[in-house]
């Protein structure tokens, strides 16, 4: 059986096929990152002395900042590139090309481009961070992040007021349940682009389908950098696949299902689509006679 991080499952649909999904970590890109030492051209080498040194100085010293401030969130920095950027007419200093790499597997939601750019900010300018490596704050831009699209969905439940704090072991048992459940119908639907689900939110629904208690599960859809994003329909399409596989430990209610704010239901969507189907069909059936 394959280690972690990979998930192995068998969907309902096709009891026969199983799905190994690999989850390839999220990552940030921070391209403009300007460190107050004098560029020579042997950094342009990925293989020279000069490039591995400040690669690893560089490296340790982000890793040592964020590690502290994700933990185990956070997997390890990357430098890809050093560059030139103008200082003074005679010298000029580094720019880098960073990557930072964060876990797929943690219940811990991903962090946003302003948490990245203000955690390196603050560590830069905080002359107790314990931060060794001289930037330009004003420098540090984010120019490539995960793709998010906030999902709310309705499940059977009782809440409890654990559940509100991500510290506890109820959310982080909950959470990892959703995600386990509801990832492999997501990989499946959107292979190329799918990353993670990060849960960021439960809370009472203060409703009872058919007398039985609902939670409201917030979680973020994270797509890689490059996707193409799936529209709404496709989202619900998903959800309500999902809610058909009698194998997951928990009942996912169709009736109500939020994606960037905005609330669907499993018959509203199917409504569309059966109006737009039913105008195709009219309107080929009045080209026809124009055929004959």
């Amino acid at each position: 059986m394959p280690n972690p991080p990979y998930y192995i499952t068998t969907l309902q649909q096709l009891p026969i096929q199983a799905y190994i999904f690999k989850q390839l970590p999220s990552r940030y890109q921070i391209q403009s990152l300007s460190i107050l030492v004098i560029f020579t051209p042997d950094l342009q080498n990925t293989l020279s002395e000069a490039f591995k040194k400040l690669a690893d100085e560089v490296q340790n010293e982000c890793d040592k900042i964020y590690k502290l401030k994700y933990g185990v969130l956070f997997i390890r920095s990357i430098v890809k590139a050093f560059r030139a950027v103008a200082r003074t007419r005679a010298d000029q200093n580094v720019q880098a090309e960073l990557d930072l790499v964060f876990s797929q597997t943690s219940t811990e939601p991903i962090p946003n481009n302003t948490d990245i750019v203000e955690t390196l900010k603050e560590a830069a300018t905080n002359p107790t961070s314990g931060f060794n490596l001289t930037l330009d704050a004003t420098s540090i831009i984010v120019v490539k992040s995960v793709k998010i699209i906030p999902l709310t969905i309705l499940t059977n439940g009782t809440f409890v007021a654990a559940l509100s704090n991500k510290n506890s072991t109820e959310f982080q048992n909950r959470a990892m349940m959703m995600k386990v459940g509801l990832e492999p119908f997501f990989f499946a639907d959107y292979q190329t682009s799918f990353s993670i689900i990060s849960v960021t939110n439960f809370s009472d629904a203060n409703v009872k389908i058919r007398s039985v208690p609902t939670i409201r599960n917030s979680m973020d859809l994270v797509f890689g950098t490059e996707a193409v994003l799936p529209n709404n329909t496709q989202i619900v399409n998903t959800v309500v696949r999902a809610a058909r596989d009698n194998t997951l430990p928990f009942k996912i209610f169709t009736s109500s299902i939020i994606i960037n704010g905005i609330e669907f239901s499993s018959g509203e969507v199917s409504s569309r689509i059966s109006v737009v189907t039913a105008s195709f069909l009219v309107a080929v059936s009045l080209l026809v006679p124009w055929f004959n």
